[in-house]
This record gives structure tokens, C-alpha cells and sequence, in this order.
């Protein structure tokens, strides 16, 4: 379980991390509110350690704004304020707990360990519910706790527990498509019924319709014997089809029907035949501009579309990636029989900058490749490929900036340097894991300047 100490007291907080890390557990540490949300967002630690009185903000506002950023996070106030309606107050926002200071290490490594066994067992709970969806354990997980995620698994849980028959899931390449597909029919009351999946990017056009809908002995030159298409052999259960965007056009007239009436007929048949299948597509093209173009059917897009549902690339997604990756770890640990723990904060801190252009399906070699030839216990950022270390370099703060050139220059949008500025110093401290020396070393800064411009950014918030 990762723990986050959030106090401006160093000593303090230095006894508590030591003795956190004594105890076992991965342990985060900021000096400040603002520090501590930014932990939170990209770290997504299950238990904070919340000190009442910061310098930069209220220990209940700090609480607020923590439950608001990460409703899983269990936040234990720490306060040299014995009133009883403290803790009273602390706990209608949120607080699983309070304690007074000073306090016995023992007693709050009591406190820490009950807070351990409380997510321990939402795990536990989480991990029965998800042994519903698939078969292996890659099949059973739509992982991901950013707002898109949530939303996502909401309306597989409603889709799934309907009879709606269509549903086209759209996203850019290894995003996760067929994963969601999985698990609406692995979630569905046909979860027992065939699942079919076809990727017809990977199919010939002129074979697609017999795969799909299947074919009488001597429908055209080689057909030999009768074959039942994919649609038939999904009866009861899912048929797929990825990359639906590639469906030739007769083809789509035929899928329609099917959508509509239940009812096709195999190529060379002469009698209709009846099957009820649930039908979920998916595509990372823009099948709407398709249709505008007369690239694809207008009616048939709007019956697929009758629940859309649209998986975000993992650019928009960064508190996923954290999630992601210590579940990719986990599996590859157990398939090649390695014993990772995680990744240093160097190398998280890279995989958080890094826009994954292949998405999931991107981070998933990466990690696989990585524990193959390089980690032992832990993940370091010299272990990551060199795709990584520059692209999450081309992320940051003055490369996410504007920039002039030849064939864009009409696209240039100026920014002020001050905010250049501004974002390079915070994602630099989030680098340094909160070390102000670490981090003005980098900058090649003196710790006094660094200082000064922090209390710089916090006046300017306090004054907005």
C-alpha cells in the first residue's frame, strides 16, 4: 500500500516515513497542500497522512480537495487539536480517522494497519467481481480509475445487464476495445453463450461475407461443402467485429438486416435463417465522416450506434497509467517468474510524461520488454526504452509549449514564459519526488531561489 505524509514538520515527517518504511509500505512525502493533491492525482496513494495545519492551505480544505480528487483514498488528519468536534468535522468530509498530536508511533502504525486492512479488503471484494468477466485473468479487467474509466465501466454494467443488441465502441488503436466488448458479454446474462470476435481489417473484402454469413456447397468455385458463418455461430452469444469501418459496402446492407430483423441467408441459400446474437462493433476510424464521404452506411452507423461508447487514448487518461503499469508488472512477474516490486519514482515519473501514442497495447510491450532484458527487483528509469526517455522529454513543460515553424506558423499560439516557467519547476519537484534540493540542483537553481518561487506560485493562486 502506498502511503503519502503530508506535513511541513521535517523531522516529523521524516520519523514517520522511515518507520512507514520499516513497516513495509511504499511511502510518499510532501511538505504541503498543494504538494500533496499533486501526489494524489498522479500517484493515486491508497492512504493519506494528513497534517491539520499547513502552510499553503486549511488541513480541511487539503481533506476536501483530496476526497474530491480521489474518492478511494483513505485520509488520516494528524493535529494537535484534541477538540472533539475536530475529528467530528474531519470525518463528515472524509476522514477515516483522526489523531491527536504528539502521538505514539505504535498507535499510529495501529491506526495505518487498520486503514491497510480496509483496502486490502475492497481489493478482495473487487477482485471476486472481476473474476466474472473472462476467462484468463487478461480478459477480466477494464482497468482504470480516472473519470472516462468510471464512466466507461457504468455503462457496461447497465449495457450488460440489457438485451440492447448493438454497440459500437470507438478509441484509437490499443486503447482497450475488444476488453470492454469482453467484458459487456462476459458481464451479460449470455456470458455462457459463444463469444465470436473478427478483426475484418485482416480479412480479404471478397471473403468477408462468407466468413460472416456463411456459405452452401457450390456458392461460388470453392466452395466445397457448406460453411456456417461467424453470425451463426455466435447464436446466443457476442459477435464482434473489430475494425468495422473496413465492412464493404454489400456487406453492410446485409449486417443491417441482421440488425434489424434477426434474419439472413447464407451466399447460395435459399431460406432465411433466424439468430439471435448481441452485435458489438468497434473502430478507431471516424465512421461519421465516413458516412459523410459514402464510405459507410448512414443507417447502418446509427443502428450500430445505439449505445456508443468511446474509450479514451491514455494521453487523456494519466491517472491510469500508474494502474496500468503495476498490473502489467504483476502479470509479467507471474508469467516469467520474476519478482518486481514497482518503479522508482524517476521511472514512474517518466511513464506519466510520456503520451503512449500506441496507448495500452504500447505500455504493455514496454513493461514485457523491460522485465524481460533489464529489471530485477526494480524498475529504474535507465531501464526504459529510448522512445520513453525522449518522448517524455518532447512532453515536457517547454515542449508541450507552442512553437514556431515554416509550415505551422499560422498554428502558433504564444505563452507567456513565466508559465513555461511555472510548469517546468512543478513537474521537476514531482521528478525529485518532492526534494526541493534534488529538484534546484536539476533546475540549476539555488534552493533559496526555488523557495522564492514557490511562495511566487502560491501567492499568485491565493490572489486568482
Amino acid at each position: 500500500m502506498r502511503v503519502l505524509v503530508v506535513d511541513d514538520d521535517r523531522d516529523l515527517r521524516g520519523s514517520l516515513c522511515s518507520s512507514l518504511k520499516e513497516s513495509g509500505f511504499a511511502v510518499l512525502e510532501a511538505e504541503s497542500g498543494s504538494g500533496a493533491l499533486e501526489f494524489v492525482r498522479l500517484e493515486s496513494p491508497e492512504l493519506v497522512l494528513l497534517d491539520a495545519g499547513l502552510p499553503d492551505m486549511d488541513g480541511m480544505e487539503a481533506l476536501r480537495q483530496i476526497r474530491r480528487t480521489d474518492r478511494e483514498a483513505l485520509v488520516i488528519m494528524m493535529t494537535a487539536d484534541g477538540r472533539a468536534d475536530f475529528g467530528i468535522e474531519a470525518a463528515r468530509l472524509g476522514a477515516m480517522d483522526c489523531v491527536t498530536k504528539p502521538f505514539d508511533l505504535d498507535q499510529l502504525r495501529g491506526v495505518v494497519g487498520d486503514a491497510f486492512d480496509s483496502v486490502r479488503l475492497r481489493q478482495e471484494a473487487r477482485r471476486a467481481e472481476h473474476l466474472k468477466v473472462g476467462h484468463r485473468e487478461s480478459d477480466r479487467l477494464v482497468l482504470g480509475k480516472s473519470k472516462g474509466m468510471r464512466s466507461i465501466v457504468d455503462i457496461i454494467e447497465k449495457v450488460s445487464a440489457s438485451k440492447a443488441s448493438t454497440v459500437l465502441i470507438e478509441g484509437e488503436n490499443g486503447t482497450g476495445k475488444e476488453m470492454v466488448a469482453k467484458a459487456i458479454h462476459f458481464l451479460s446474462r449470455d456470458r455462457n453463450g459463444p463469444w465470436i470476435d473478427v478483426n475484418l481489417a485482416n480479412l480479404p473484402e471478397s471473403l468477408i461475407e462468407s466468413e460472416l454469413f456463411g456459405h452452401e456447397k457450390g456458392a461460388f468455385t470453392d466452395a466445397r461443402s457448406r460453411k456456417l458463418g461467424l453470425t451463426e455461430m455466435a447464436a446466443g452469444g457476442t459477435l464482434f467485429l473489430d475494425e468495422i469501418g473496413e465492412m464493404p459496402p454489400q456487406v453492410q446492407a446485409k449486417l443491417l438486416k441482421v440488425i434489424e430483423t434477426k434474419v439472413f441467408r447464407r451466399l447460395g441459400g435459399v431460406s432465411d435463417l433466424r439468430v439471435d446474437t448481441r452485435i458489438i462493433a468497434a473502430t478507431n476510424r471516424d465512421l461519421r465522416a465516413m458516412v459523410q464521404e459514402g464510405g459507410f452506411r448512414e443507417d447502418l452507423y446509427f443502428r450500430l450506434r445505439v449505445i456508443p461508447i468511446r474509450v479514451p487514448p491514455l494521453r487523456e487518461r494519466s491517472a491510469d497509467v500508474s494502474l496500468l503499469a503495476q498490473f502489467f508488472v504483476e502479470q509479467f512477474n507471474r508469467e516469467l517468474s520474476k519478482n518486481v516490486k514497482g518503479f522508482s519514482p524517476e521511472a514512474r515519473a517518466l511513464l506519466l510524461r510520456y503520451p503512449w501514442p500506441g496507448n495500452v497495447r504500447e505500455l504493455r510491450n514496454v513493461i514485457e520488454r523491460v522485465m524481460i532484458l533489464e529489471a530485477k527487483e526494480v524498475i529504474l528509469s535507465e531501464h526504459l526504452p529510448s522512445e520513453i526517455l525522449m518522448g517524455a522529454q518532447g512532453r515536457s513543460a517547454a515542449g508541450e509549449a507552442a512553437t514556431v515553424s515554416a509550415e505551422a506558423n499560422d498554428e502558433f499560439l504564444p505563452v507567456p514564459l513565466s508559465i513555461i516557467e511555472k510548469r517546468h519547476i512543478q513537474e521537476t519537484l514531482i521528478w525529485a519526488n518532492g526534494n526541493k534540493t534534488r529538484a534546484a540542483k536539476a533546475l540549476g537553481i539555488s534552493r533559496q531561489t526555488l523557495r522564492e518561487k514557490l511562495k511566487q506560485y502560491q501567492k499568485d493562486e491565493l490572489l486568482r
